[in-house]
């Protein structure tokens, strides 16, 4: 029976499938730039509306898991509520079948090649010659990412057909549907899709290797199968990461326990009811069937399964401040102290953002104090949040210390060190807007790019290096000296790469665009340097230092 069986053009297709997925996942969020981010803050704040943007957002995505993910980070930041957050995963859940749909009405209905050709054709040619074109570059992506996951299609279609021509159904006829659920399930999680579990079932069921029945109940097991990838992305994490994860898991779980133990009444109506004779027609509308009735069941009641998240999870656990929150206001010479502390902490963070920016690992972690260390991470964005969360709480703490009765020095010392916060999340946010041309620079062929990328690398990582000792040392005997150096010499290396890049012999190889962003990169690390040396001077030096200091020449 097995003979048959291309094992190798089933993994082919298999790979195919996936490597067109993340194609298209990526190619339409590089098209959509920052409008996802803006679509799920403006148009979620409802409930209804939230989930209908998670429907569509999946539909676009064709991954629920993606969308999932990117609710960690927006939770996590605030960017969207909790509630709101919950809502976008219900309809993620239904906005997942909108591939079983496009499968069923194209994959198994028409001749693949005809039209996948083609596509690839056009799509290799916008990638191969615009490169430099976003637009065109990605929409060459997407089209080639969605003809990968039709041809991908077509192989494992193709594959099974061949095991199914002397393939002995009876063998499975005493196997429960809760093997099979298992089986969804286990794949699922396994491959980190449920829309490739589900092209491999209708491919199955197309050449009925197995009953309705059996994929009705790998479907329901491919529902929660997916939930895995954000379970281990978000329960390392913070404490409102947790809860997405945990949220998601429950929802998926309850609606797949629900789906399964009504099974035979669903398959009844959309086979009886609605007279849906099209096997795999029926088990795509059984997919998006209980995932609308899962939708429907939790509808009411997000509002209290939000307050039921956020009380399994305290909010301490979400803090990031290590100093502000041990304190009260009203003891102010110990919570300006504190508030001192957690600048520290702050610039520290700042620091560790730029190491990330450049890919950038210490053999040694940076010390936090009390105990606690980092070390780089690879989640850029994750680190810039945990700045801005940082910089709100220091917000609220001197918006409660300034309500005390303080005295004309310690007004005085409050300012300078809420200025400091300040320097420092503008340095932070010159690097974040910066990342994306540093990756480009990593991933650039140019040898005269990556030699310009080195210089900023090595320069910075000397910067930090130095930042860092000037922010650990607890003697200032020197620090106006060693601070004075600091701005002479970001100075410097400002002025050294316009050199770099005016010199003809560089210029040749760049083009206009390239010179434009090199440059801009270059203001950015300059402001971002000069406002962690302000940030410095306003945490460590006193104001005759500080006064003397802003008169030196490079600020005038």
């Amino acid at each position: 029976m097995w003979e048959n069986f291309d094992v190798w053009k089933f993994l082919a297709g298999l790979g195919l499938f996936l490597f067109g997925m993340s194609q298209l996942e990526n190619a339409v969020k590089e098209l959509a730039g920052r409008g996802f981010k803006i679509f799920l803050k403006k148009h979620t704040k409802n409930k209804l509306k939230a989930i209908l943007g998670g429907t569509l957002i999946t539909a676009l995505l064709q991954s629920s898991s993606v969308v999932s993910l990117m609710l960690l980070a927006f939770v996590g930041a605030g960017v969207i509520s909790m509630k709101s957050a919950l809502g976008i995963i219900l309809g993620s859940n239904l906005g997942t079948t909108f591939t079983g749909w496009l499968v069923a009405s194209l994959g198994f209905k028409v001749d693949i090649e005809s039209f996948i050709l083609p596509l690839i054709a056009i799509g290799g040619l916008l990638v191969v010659f615009f490169p430099k074109q976003p637009k065109l570059f990605n929409t060459g992506l997407l089209t080639l990412g969605l003809s990968f996951l039709f041809l991908g299609l077509s192989f494992m279609k193709d594959s099974i057909s061949y095991l199914a021509e002397d393939f002995d159904i009876s063998l499975f006829a005493d196997y429960g549907p809760f093997v099979f659920l298992l089986v969804g399930f286990v794949f699922t999680a396994l491959i980190q899709s449920s829309s490739a579990t589900m092209v491999i079932t209708l491919s199955a069921l197309n050449v009925e290797i197995i009953d309705f029945n059996a994929a009705a109940a790998v479907v329901i097991g491919a529902n929660l199968g997916t939930t895995i990838t954000v379970l281990l992305g978000g329960l390392q994490g913070t404490a409102s990461k947790k809860r997405v994860a945990i949220g998601h898991f429950l929802f998926n779980l309850v609606t797949d326990i629900v789906a399964f133990f009504s099974m035979g009444l669903l398959i009844f109506f959309i086979t009886d009811v609605l007279n849906i004779k099209d096997e795999l027609f029926a088990l795509v509308l059984f997919h998006s069937t209980f995932n609308l009735l899962g939708i429907i069941l939790f509808f009411p009641f997000l509002g209290r399964f939000a307050d039921f998240l956020n009380s399994r999870f305290t909010s301490y656990n979400d803090r990031v401040g290590l100093f502000i929150h041990e304190i009260t206001v009203e003891v102010s010479e110990t919570a300006i102290e504190a508030l001192t502390q957690e600048t520290n902490h702050l610039l520290s963070l700042v620091l560790k953002l730029w190491r990330t920016a450049f890919l950038q690992h210490n053999s040694e972690p940076f010390s936090l104090k009390k105990g606690q260390f980092f070390k780089p991470q690879e989640n850029f964005i994750d680190n810039y949040y945990e700045i801005k969360r940082l910089h709100g709480e220091m917000i609220n703490f001197y918006g409660d210390l300034q309500k005390q009765s303080l005295t004309a020095e310690e007004s005085f010392r409050l300012s300078k060190i809420i200025t400091a916060t300040g320097n420092a999340l503008y340095a932070a946010k010159d690097i974040k807007d910066i990342e994306l041309d540093l990756a480009n620079f990593r991933k650039s062929g140019k040898r005269t790019i990556i030699s310009l990328y080195d210089f900023f690398n090595d320069s910075n990582l000397i910067m930090t290096t130095r930042f860092k000792q000037m922010l650990e040392s607890e003697s200032n005997e020197t620090f106006f000296e060693e601070l004075s150096k600091l701005m002479l010499d970001i100075q410097k290396n400002y002025d050294r790469l316009l050199e770099m890049v005016y010199d003809q012999s560089n210029r040749k190889h760049l083009e206009e665009e390239e010179i434009a962003t090199v440059l801009n990169v270059n203001r950015e690390l300059y402001s971002s340097n000069k406002a962690i040396i302000f940030a410095l001077k306003d945490y460590k030096l006193n104001p005759e230092q500080a006064a003397q200091f802003e008169n030196l020449p490079p600020f005038r």
